[in-house]
């Protein structure tokens, strides 16, 4: 895999350390066997293949290959990835490839195909924060290295992009930044006052990156929303859908009416994602949600997605460790 990345990047003249890094923040550098995100986004490049955004078929067209094996072939994937990055970055630049590896931001930025500048702006910070400060993981027995690089990043129209607001500009949780879903993704309520009591804590696994998950609550074709977002690498918390109201996260209307839906960035079958500052981010944010609505701090009300009744989802799955998890949120 190191030299199917070293490859790529070869035959596209993109840089290495552009693409890996890329790969890292979408997944990992794992592929899922085929099985697409939430954004129906496959392999290590997260080749998207969704109403918004078609980089799958873009680098079926630009390898002159089928997509179901761009899907399922990590090499052609990746190779794919490259195509894509390369097409993008001479569309930007007159025919021309950046010259120095911080001008391929507003590329990575496209690449990701979010709407709102300020969600690609989170994913494209990752993946540069990635190539300054390297990465290293053992996937399928083999040890995936990216050596940091110091990288000054241009970037361009994103410099100043907003931070995005909804009808309500500052979050319930004092830790969260407040970033709304869309408002066709959730119902408007006001729980407390028409007594739909919340009574639930329900722990959710993204199945894809937090920008891009943050992105498709505000999809108004996506019908499903969380309360909130929280990243892997640090913990931060993205507050999505007002606590009073409605989130569609439980598929199960009782359970949304009366519960509260954390998203955690990951994927449920790959270790790696539920990192400890995201274990003590959420594990405090459910710490002060059970204060704050008298939520009793046990398994009975703080549960995963596959505990409510007619789930058919199986997460936060087997990697999630819920002694560690209640342990911080009773500590």
């Amino acid at each position: 895999m190191q030299h199917a990345f070293e490859a790529a990047a070869a035959e596209f003249d993109v840089p290495v350390q552009l693409l890996m890094a890329v790969s890292y923040a979408e997944t990992r550098w794992n592929d899922h066997q085929g099985q697409p995100s939430h954004l129906n986004g496959y392999g290590m490049m997260h080749l998207v293949d969704n109403p918004n955004h078609h980089t799958l078929g873009q680098a079926s067209r630009l390898l002159g290959e089928s997509p179901e094996r761009l899907k399922t072939e990590i090499p052609l994937n990746i190779r794919g990835g490259a195509a894509v990055l390369a097409w993008i970055a001479k569309k930007q630049n007159g025919g021309h490839l950046p010259e120095k590896l911080g001008q391929w931001y507003t590329v990575v930025a496209e690449y990701a195909g979010y709407q709102d500048e300020a969600v690609t702006r989170i994913y494209t910070d990752e993946v540069f924060q990635v190539i300054q400060s390297g990465a290293k993981r053992k996937v399928k027995g083999e040890t995936l290295l990216l050596s940091p690089t110091k990288v000054k990043p241009y970037k361009g129209k994103y410099e100043k992009a907003k931070k995005p607001i909804g009808k309500k500009s500052t979050p319930d949780y004092p830790n969260a930044r407040w970033i709304a879903a869309h408002s066709s993704n959730y119902t408007a309520a006001n729980r407390e006052g028409d007594g739909k009591r919340i009574q639930y804590v329900i722990i959710h696994t993204t199945q894809g990156s937090y920008a891009g998950s943050i992105s498709w609550f505000q999809n108004p074709d996506s019908n499903v929303s969380a309360h909130y977002v929280i990243r892997s690498s640090d913990g931060e918390v993205t507050q999505m859908v007002q606590n009073k109201d409605i989130a569609w996260h439980a598929g199960n209307w009782d359970y949304n009416v009366h519960s509260i839906g954390i998203e955690h960035e990951g994927y449920v079958e790959q270790p790696g994602w539920y990192t400890d500052s995201l274990y003590r981010s959420s594990a405090a944010l459910t710490r002060w949600l059970c204060d704050t609505y008298g939520i009793p701090r046990d398994r009975n009300h703080i549960i995963g997605h596959n505990q409510v009744p007619g789930a058919t989802h199986t997460d936060p799955g087997p990697l999630w460790d819920w002694n560690w998890y209640m342990s911080l949120v009773n500590q």
